[in-house]
């Protein structure tokens, strides 16, 4: 179960990478990320529910992307920091 909880984590990283990137080289990418917000909070009570469990859900993202510069890639030192 230890390890599914890594893999998740490191995809949980990954997708917060690829989004970065998206945001800053895509339009597209902005005005999806934007569209998706903008109607996760005019659907009312649950939108803006769901809205604070995805970010909820990617709180720990930022230490998890720390780890992955100071081992400097993802390697056995990234994984066993995890």
């Amino acid at each position: 179960m230890e390890n599914f909880y890594k893999a998740v984590t490191t995809f949980n990283a990954v997708m917060v990478i690829l989004i970065l990137f998206g945001l800053v080289l895509s339009s597209n990418v902005r005005s999806n990320l934007f569209e998706l917000g903008e109607s996760l909070m005019n659907s009312g009570l649950l939108g803006i529910l769901t809205l604070f469990i995805l970010l909820w859900y990617l709180k720990g993202t930022p230490s998890t992307l720390l780890k992955l510069i100071k081992a400097k890639g993802f390697n056995s030192r990234f994984w066993n920091d995890l």
